[in-house]
């Protein structure tokens, strides 16, 4: 079953890597070698599923220093100045960076490297939209868009023209969905697959369903929509099972404050909080209760009942800043894994109400169990 397994991940991969618009050569076995470093030393800042902790996620929209293969290169190679990102050019050798590099990219699904230009309206009065008749104007403005989703600015008047790459994680038959409001003209790895007008006749409209294939395609959307105080301009992706991706949204410039609360399930944020060490691993339990435990060496550092956490490095913001954390703290609390003791730290695990952390303890592994205890309370267990 694991020869398997094994061959039909490397079948899965292929398949991306043969789409992947890369100036490097891309391999299954490439990617592999990504995956296998991030798994021992990126997914301590930013999660075992690249869905973020103390460093921003790396599987989501908001790319604040740029989505495309020499962006996220360069931020692999370089750091990021004043946050926990170093320069691992020192660490890996650059065939392993191209790799980690990858396998980042193999993990995306959505749009990337979004560009909006946006076009005076008098050129296009009465001309059906096409990339070409892009070529003969200049343009009066040229934005990355960080959020890689279009948006508008306010009381804009003018046409936008959108280029961008279109990451599939999973082939089959897609089809466009876009609010009727002004017209929309959609081409997909250069053929036109919708174009809607409001003042046209419905008959007249292009909505085309099509396959896709794993891997990167080419997405360019030209749009004009009365100007009010805001567009209203809706467009989505959706597949026949479902899945749904935005190619809309909004700006997300300036500060967003999120709230980490408890819910029904425990869920493990890694979050800087003041005081506490970079890879402390914050339980949240389902009865208000955070955990703050440090897997380097398996001690419970802290603990609050009637918790929660201001997540500052918000995902408008995917700042280094520390979180802070409201609750009130308990005195009187398990201390863990016994100062005697060697730590080696494998994985942890949300299940339910409780948290698993697996370590290697004394040279055996071992799994520590943090779970909830009362109304203000929690256990911890070992074995």
């Amino acid at each position: 079953m694991k020869i398997i397994h094994r061959w039909m991940i490397l079948i899965f991969l292929s398949s991306f890597s043969n789409m992947l618009n890369l100036n490097d050569k891309v391999s299954a076995d490439n990617i592999e070698q990504g995956r296998k470093i991030y798994s021992q030393v990126c997914f301590n800042c930013h999660g075992p599923k690249l869905n973020g902790g103390i460093g921003p996620a790396l599987n989501d929209n908001y790319w604040r220093h740029g989505s495309s293969p020499e962006a996220i290169l360069n931020a692999i190679s370089k750091g990021i100045p004043e946050t926990e990102m170093i320069a691992f050019e020192n660490v890996y050798s650059e065939s392993d960076r191209i790799a980690l590099r990858d396998f980042i990219l193999s993990e995306q699904e959505g749009m990337r490297e979004v560009l909006r230009s946006v076009y005076p309206v008098s050129y296009f009065k009465g001309k059906r939209f096409k990339p070409e008749l892009f070529k003969s104007v200049e343009s009066e403005s040229q934005k990355p868009l960080p959020e890689n989703v279009f948006y508008f600015d306010r009381s804009k008047e003018g046409i936008l023209l959108g280029n961008a790459k279109l990451y599939i994680k999973e082939a089959g038959n897609y089809q466009f969905v876009v609010r009727p409001i002004g017209r929309t003209s959609i081409y997909l790895n250069e053929k036109e697959v919708h174009y809607s007008d409001a003042k046209i006749n419905k008959k007249d409209s292009v909505n085309l369903s099509f396959e896709l294939t794993k891997g990167v395609h080419d997405i360019v959307i030209m749009h004009e929509e009365k100007v009010t105080h805001s567009y209203r301009f809706h467009a989505v992706l959706k597949n026949k099972k479902g899945l749904t991706i935005d190619l809309c949204g909004r700006s997300l410039e300036g500060n967003v404050p999120r709230i980490i609360k408890p819910g029904v399930e425990a869920k493990v944020a890694r979050k800087w909080i003041a005081g506490l060490p970079p890879r402390t691993l914050l339980c949240v339990l389902p009865n208000k209760v955070i955990v703050a435990y440090n897997p380097v060496d398996g001690k419970v550092l802290k603990a609050w009942h009637t918790a929660e956490i201001n997540q500052t490095p918000s995902l408008a913001d995917r700042s280094a800043k520390a979180s802070a954390l409201k609750g009130i703290a308990m005195t009187e609390f398990s201390s863990g894994v016994p100062d005697s003791d060697s730590v080696q730290f494998k994985y942890y695990e949300s299940m339910g109400e409780m948290v698993t952390i697996v370590s290697t303890i004394n040279g055996v592994d071992k799994v520590v169990t943090i779970a909830p205890k009362g109304a203000q309370s929690f256990s911890l267990s070992i074995k």
